[in-house]
């Protein structure tokens, strides 16, 4: 707690203006691009991590057992 706040006082939090059509369709734009990206990365991951177990069942697969 701040010192504000034992004393009684609070802030008032004041509301957000609305944005204007051009500055909402950029915001839009921006949470699409980072959407995507964050998309492409968790499917580069899936395709390295599914590489990476196909190539230990191979090497599993062809060493001789002892």
């Amino acid at each position: 707690m701040t010192i504000n706040e034992l004393r009684g006082f609070t802030s008032t939090i004041k509301p957000a203006a609305p944005l204007t059509p051009a500055k909402a369709k950029i915001d839009s734009l921006k949470r699409t691009k980072d959407a995507a990206a964050k998309n492409l990365k968790a499917e580069r991951d899936r395709q390295k991590l599914a590489k990476a177990q196909h190539t230990i069942a191979a090497v599993s697969t062809s060493l001789p057992k002892i």
